[in-house]
């Protein structure tokens, strides 16, 4: 497991590498709280990391539909996490350790940045971007974490958040994890000031009662949703609370895209 210095991924970055990948295995309100300049997240949730375990979803597939990126085209992949000095102390659950073995089984030339994102922002700030200042930051006491907490939305797909009538409503929040787009799969919940006129929302107008059939509406969700998804953005799917209605469309959404039995997306 042979590391990139620094030194060398600004070297790469100077010089404008072609076909250079950089992954940031964070969660994504850490790499929207800054990252390394031309790096990617792939949107660290627990449901991923166990899709990725059990070859449930290819690391191909996560490539594709976290950003624009040809696979097939691609030369040096870089890795990299908070602070991990040396690969061979992580847990092989860890989320990055994950990744990683799954890069490294599917191209050739695959290296994890030595001292991860806190070291090379220390040194090289010019070369990173955060959410007060683009395309230049400092280190912030950031501590790593593996997933999102209990009290955020569940991170599904890169593209795709479930959360609750209260996270709809909390823009500093929308705006902190990059959400730009809300399926509000309710009769009653409101819609943040402003955002319901933009193409940007989208009301499916069920309550939560058995008489209702949710069937009917799939066509109509899942066609935003990968209009979300065709657009690099991503939505929030919500109820009131998250629990009944809008998990409904998700495991549904998560069936068709990732072709899946009701058993395994649930």
């Amino acid at each position: 497991m042979e590391p990139i210095l620094p030194q060398q991924l600004a070297e790469c970055l100077v010089n404008s590498v072609q076909s250079l990948l950089i992954i940031d295995s964070r969660s994504f309100l850490e790499y929207n709280d800054a990252h390394v300049i031309n790096s990617i997240n792939i949107g660290c949730s627990k449901l991923i990391k166990r899709r990725l375990i059990t070859n449930k979803i290819s690391i191909q597939e996560l490539l594709k539909t976290g950003e624009n990126v040809q696979p097939n085209q691609l030369g040096k992949v870089i890795v990299y996490d908070q602070d991990t000095q040396d690969m061979e102390g992580l847990s092989k659950d860890n989320f990055m350790s994950v990744v990683f073995s799954k890069l490294t089984s599917s191209y050739k030339d695959v290296c994890f940045l030595k001292g991860g994102f806190s070291f090379f922002a220390r040194e090289f700030p010019k070369l990173c971007e955060s959410r007060s200042n683009p395309g230049r930051c400092g280190v912030r006491a950031v501590l790593s974490q593996p997933c999102l907490s209990t009290e955020a939305p569940t991170h599904i797909l890169p593209f795709l958040y479930l959360g609750t009538q209260e996270h709809s409503l909390d823009e500093e929040f929308l705006n902190a994890t990059g959400i730009n787009y809300v399926l509000n799969i309710s009769c009653s919940c409101p819609a943040l000031p402003g955002l319901e006129n933009t193409g940007r929302y989208l009301r499916i107008p069920v309550k939560d009662t058995i008489n209702e059939n949710i069937l009917d509406w799939f066509p109509t969700a899942f066609d935003f949703i990968d209009k979300v998804r065709e657009v690099h953005g991503r939505v929030l799917l919500h109820c009131y609370a998250g629990k009944s209605r809008s998990a409904t469309i998700a495991i549904g959404y998560i069936m068709k895209h990732l072709r899946l039995s009701l058993d395994e997306a649930y």
